[in-house]
């Protein structure tokens, strides 16, 4: 008889590059896997009422899926409810303080916070065992169940020879220093803070700032990259024609405003941190962990600093190399099936 079939499930799973490294970690060490990701069929319509609609949709999808055992994010965990409801043994990925994290986007009442951090806190309650991203995280709550840390690295595969880079391409010279910030366009991941970063840059010369993404807050950094000429909006870029941009890069940006969960970001859980490292990008970050791998300021410091390393008076910690999925995070992926599958 051959290993368990293990399924992953990730409601967002073309922007989830988690899940399908566990996939491929878990396939590599011999067990069966089954990967899963919404569908999300319904397009149209006021935001929030297509998204209640897909996650009723998802939850019936999630109940329909038959496994030995299933890897959850906690992102929405909402549709994953139907696997503690029918007694089905799960791991829980709680790769960030989902429920705090929406009630600081949407300015969420106190009320709706409690609903969905009890809907949190019963997914952990009856999960087999219980990943976090971060060290910091580990320590968040008295969990139930065992702990592990799986830190969120990027896979060797990243990692490839970029033949010619996008500013080679755009013929930007290497007196320019490029400063990027990859990721979704929300208050969450700090995109608002680019705007004052766009402004201070504006009165350096040779000094760019590189958006690549999208998001909510899109029209926002539409206008400043209309607005400022050393403002360059990419929009969306598939993760796996992104080495080129971040090649090209001088220096990695990972803004975020500050709020009272800062401990549990740093390099372990934030995915572009690793990638930016990857390729060896210096990170200039606010709001997150202190670490000794990147330069941490107060979000209201933020652009100031990025200007003042622009010009040659600051800059940040030469990057680690080393920090890969394969090397520091599979191991760990193995221990969490092997010891969780013990408990079934």
């Amino acid at each position: 008889m051959g290993k368990p079939t293990i399924a992953i499930l990730s409601y967002q799973l073309w922007k989830h590059p988690r899940a399908l490294k566990l996939a491929h970690t878990l396939a590599k060490y011999g067990y069966r896997v089954k990967v899963w990701g919404s569908r999300t069929p319904v397009v149209k319509g006021p935001r929030i009422i297509r998204n209640m609609l897909n996650y009723f949709i998802a939850f019936f999808e999630v109940a329909s899926i038959k496994s030995d055992m299933y890897w959850v994010e906690n992102v929405p965990d909402t549709v994953y409810l139907s696997l503690p409801f029918l007694g089905r043994k799960y791991v829980y990925d709680r790769r960030s303080p989902w429920a705090r994290e929406v009630s600081i986007e949407f300015n969420a009442s106190r009320f709706i916070l409690r609903i969905i951090e009890s809907i949190e806190r019963y997914m952990m309650k009856k999960a087999l065992c219980i990943v976090v991203a971060s060290t910091p995280m580990k320590h968040e709550y008295e969990f139930g169940s065992s702990v592990y840390v799986v830190p969120n690295y990027p896979e060797k595969s990243f990692i490839r020879e970029v033949k010619t880079t996008i500013r080679e391409k755009l013929g930007i010279p290497p007196s320019t220093k490029v400063f990027g910030f990859v990721g979704k366009l929300t208050r969450i991941e700090g995109a608002d803070l680019l705007v004052d970063v766009a402004a201070k840059l504006s009165d350096i010369e040779n000094a760019e700032l590189w958006i690549i993404g999208d998001g909510p807050l899109g029209g926002t950094i539409k206008k400043i990259s209309e607005k400022f000429n050393n403002v360059r909006w990419f929009g969306w870029i598939n993760r796996k024609d992104l080495p080129p941009y971040i090649a090209s890069l001088d220096y990695g940006l990972v803004p975020r405003h500050k709020n009272p969960y800062k401990v549990f970001y740093n390099h372990e859980g934030i995915a572009k941190i690793g990638e930016y490292f990857a390729y060896g990008k210096p990170v200039i970050a606010s709001g997150i962990a202190p670490s000794p791998y990147y330069m941490v300021v107060e979000p209201e410091e933020f652009a100031g600093t990025v200007a003042r390393v622009a010009r040659g008076e600051l800059e940040p910690p030469k990057p680690p190399r080393s920090l890969l999925w394969e090397t520091l995070s599979e191991a760990a992926v193995k221990e969490v099936v092997e010891k969780c599958l013990h408990k079934t």
